[in-house]
């Protein structure tokens, strides 16, 4: 049973919720700011915003007409400027915690034109097929008609998902579509079904025809792929990569060059590094203009797009791909002799393993590129006490009404 209690938000907590005290209970309230008065419903420690009896000047109209339901955004009536601020905070306390405290510049806003992948949940209802996101804090799905979050070329992605649905209604299973933007048209994988009949399988190839896919796989097996799914890098539109089914890449295209460009500027006037954690390679393949790099990843599928992507940009220095679990067995220090400097993009764990041996080596330069403030601040602490020093952390946000951030750090001995 709920009670209903009037609130003052002190703080945005780590998920984007409104905090409050009511007394001596913390409450997180969805969709409230710093500085507002709420009356919300409270129970098991949340509150249900109910009415706002002072908005904060920095509430803003959000821009799409899901949210406050849909589950994908947090943030959306929150002004920017306010946003980039709380998210370079998070950084700066997470560091804070860790016992450092490096200069940590404004954020940059790195949405640009809009996410160019998206996951989409497929659900067969009594109304018939529905495709989107969870709502907040639910198990139903928003049935999404358009998210203005997206690139443009994944407008038809919901009208997909629900097609794809429609030909699958008959397996009653909860259905994902994964459908990436590339520049040879739409890579969509759909995970969930299991293996399909060829009638089915049949049906999705001519589907995917009618929607002129570039391809489209079932659990990362190719049903049909009319053009290899590549990416052109806009900042060097010389270069380009081929995409592995479901691949990962950077949310957006302007936060893959605006985190390039840093990293770039982080390790200097460095001849060989190792890009650990290296994915697809977009680091690899533009850092390969100028210096002699080995990128590494426990991604095969990823490598072997690498490598054929470092055999199609030739010219620039010497490049190299090898599939390597870093984190059981990351590179040594004896083995990160031949560098000058590395590259690091870890997942969201981090990469404590490898932190340890690069503390440990006696390389002089490094960039450090994560999407979690609380594991970088650990890795960088590892660093720090075996004689790095950070130079600089610059916050990158491509994940515009949410409350992720990305980061570079800029170390050296």
């Amino acid at each position: 049973m709920s009670a209903v209690a009037t609130l003052d938000i002190t703080a945005i907590g780590g998920r984007g919720d409104g905090l409050a005290r009511d007394g001596e209970a913390r409450v997180a309230v969805p969709f409230t700011l710093p500085g507002e008065r709420v009356r919300a419903a409270i129970a098991d420690g949340r509150g249900a915003l109910i009415e706002i009896l002072a908005p904060s000047p920095e509430r803003i109209a959000p821009e799409c007409r899901h949210f406050g339901t849909c589950g994908g955004c947090a943030l959306q009536h929150w002004a920017a400027p306010a946003v980039a601020e709380w998210k370079r905070a998070r950084i700066v306390a997470a560091l804070a915690r860790a016992g450092l405290s490096p200069p940590v510049t404004p954020t940059i806003d790195a949405h640009g034109a809009g996410r160019r992948r998206v996951t989409l949940h497929i659900r067969r209802h009594t109304a018939g097929i529905a495709a989107g996101f969870m709502r907040q804090r639910s198990h139903d799905l928003v049935d999404l008609d358009h998210c203005p979050l997206l690139v443009p070329a994944l407008a038809p992605a919901p009208d997909i998902a629900r097609a794809i649905g429609h030909v699958l209604r008959g397996l009653a299973k909860p259905l994902d579509l994964l459908v990436t933007a590339s520049d040879s048209g739409l890579d969509c994988d759909i995970r969930g079904a299991g293996a399909l009949p060829e009638a089915l399988r049949q049906k999705l190839v001519v589907l995917a025809a009618r929607f002129d896919l570039a391809r489209l796989t079932l659990h990362g097996e190719r049903l049909i792929e009319a053009r290899m799914p590549t990416i052109r890098f806009a900042d060097a539109p010389e270069l380009s990569a081929t995409l592995p089914s479901g691949a990962f890449l950077q949310a957006t295209a302007e936060a893959e060059a605006r985190l390039a460009a840093l990293a770039s500027t982080a390790l200097g006037e460095a001849r060989h590094v190792a890009d650990l954690f290296c994915g697809l390679g977009p680091f690899t393949l533009r850092l390969a203009r100028r210096m002699k790099v080995a990128g590494y990843d426990s991604d095969s599928g990823a490598i072997a797009a690498l490598a054929r992507s470092i055999r199609a940009n030739p010219g620039g220095k010497p490049a190299r791909a090898e599939a390597r679990d870093l984190f059981r067995r990351p590179l040594f220090a004896a083995e990160l002799k031949p560098f000058d400097a590395v590259l690091l993009d870890p997942p969201r764990q981090g990469a404590e393993a490898q932190a340890r041996e690069i503390a440990k080596s006696r390389l002089a330069r490094l960039a450090y590129v994560s999407c979690d403030p609380e594991s970088f601040a650990r890795d960088a602490a590892i660093l720090a006490a075996g004689g790095f020093r950070i130079e600089t952390v610059t916050p990158v946000d491509q994940f515009r009404h949410s409350p992720h951030v990305e980061l570079v750090a800029q170390l050296s001995r």
